[in-house]
């Protein structure tokens, strides 16, 4: 596949002269009143079950699965169910690299095309699955498309990323190769299988609390219940004005942009105190005695083991462009419901609409595309944890 014209020129100008996103050049407070709710919202469940596997995915035709058959993930049994819970499709697939194989999957590393394939992103390659036949198809690796970027930028190895389509244009996120000593990750966008594929800005992750500690050199490794939250790099897409939005910081207030075509940026600050927002020391703790059970033992015997319980639950913990509504899911939770609080303003006013509670895991892991919303939850039966997984249609009028 030949690169398009305009690439090479574009990235090397763009290797020597990177901006920042979230510049102060464009600053808007986003109001919110407090005990006026949203009502044009309907919040459907689906699906649920419980799956030992990384991957559940919502498509037209029905759930679909992958259940690891091992620890290791040496096999992915994918099964198709209708939404009457009818088994339709199985098939025990081997893990592997080769062109019609794939080594991982999971919530964050797939996604569902504009034509219905779903996507996926396996060891920095480009590949496809196809949910009647289950075939796999390698499309493309990156560096043999993106000259320059395969030995020094990744789609994620530290931490996530998600992806958004549409109209066979895809918006993502990429990680330098050095992200531990520099926490440095790229809005991207490209078209079709990584053509006109272009750097829309630069921004940096803030130092996880669990690395501070490693640094001081302490023999100590600390549970922190947000660390996977903290890592991911959270955006969502306004296609109808073509604007990214993401969180940098979820201990901060603020909501990032850009512009994919004019590269234009600012920051929304959000009225809201999140010092205010209190956390549960006994889901802390039910989390810790999950960590401690995936631990081995000879690392339990060198590092002590210790439950950091933050002073306050961060700021924010979503977001996701719905049509022309930005809505924002933030740490303020009801523990025994689990459920968070989430803010709804107006595109492209951003006058604030309401506020309304949604379903939030304690494992805080969440996938949201179109209109599916996947909930990744902890539970424990008989001395074992399991994963719980659900699914729900989220309308917003």
């Amino acid at each position: 596949m030949k690169l398009h014209k305009s690439v090479k020129t574009f990235l090397l100008i763009s290797l020597l002269s990177f901006f920042s996103c979230g510049t102060d050049s464009n600053v808007q407070k986003l109001s919110v009143e407090h005990g006026k709710k949203f009502e044009g919202i309907s919040i459907k469940k689906i699906w649920e079950g419980e799956l030992y596997g990384r991957m559940v995915l919502a498509l037209p035709q029905g759930i679909l699965l992958d259940e690891i058959q091992d620890r290791i993930g040496r096999e992915h049994k994918l099964m198709l169910f209708d939404y009457n819970n009818n088994l339709i499709k199985e098939e025990i697939l081997l893990s592997g690299k080769g062109p019609n194989e794939v080594e991982v999957i999971t919530l964050e590393n797939v996604w569902l095309s504009s034509d219905g394939k779903i996507m996926c992103v396996d060891n920095n390659y480009l590949k496809t699955i196809d949910p009647e036949t289950f075939e796999i198809q390698t499309l493309e690796k990156m560096e043999n498309v993106v000259d320059g970027y395969g030995s020094k930028y990744t789609w994620g190895r530290q931490t996530s990323t998600t992806f958004e389509e549409k109209g066979k244009r895809t918006v993502s996120t990429l990680e330098s190769t050095g992200y531990f000593e520099n926490l440095t990750y790229y809005i991207v966008t490209y078209e079709n299988v990584l053509e006109n594929f272009s750097i829309i800005c630069k921004t940096k992750k803030p130092k996880p609390f669990m690395w501070i500690k490693l640094e001081e050199g302490n023999r100590e490794s600390y549970t922190d219940y947000y660390h996977l939250l903290k890592m991911n790099r959270i955006f969502s897409v306004d296609w109808n004005r073509e604007v990214v939005y993401f969180i940098p910081d979820i201990e901060k207030p603020e909501i990032d942009f850009v512009d994919l075509n004019t590269k234009q940026q600012g920051k929304h600050l959000i009225n809201i105190d999140n010092k205010k927002f209190k956390v549960d020391k006994k889901e802390l703790e039910f989390k810790h005695e999950y960590v401690l059970g995936q631990t081995s033992e000879i690392i339990k015997n060198f590092y002590k083991q210790i439950l950091y319980i933050p002073p306050n639950a961060p700021a924010l913990m979503g977001i996701k462009v719905i049509e022309d509504s930005l809505i924002i899911i933030t740490g303020k939770r009801d523990w025994d419901k689990q459920e968070n609080e989430t803010l709804v303003y107006s595109l492209p006013s951003l006058d604030y609409e309401g506020s309304f509670s949604i379903p939030y895991p304690n494992l805080l892991r969440t996938k949201w595309y179109d209109d599916y919303y996947i909930i990744q939850k902890l539970v424990k039966r008989n001395d074992d944890f399991f994963y719980y997984w659900e699914v729900y249609q989220i309308d917003i009028n």
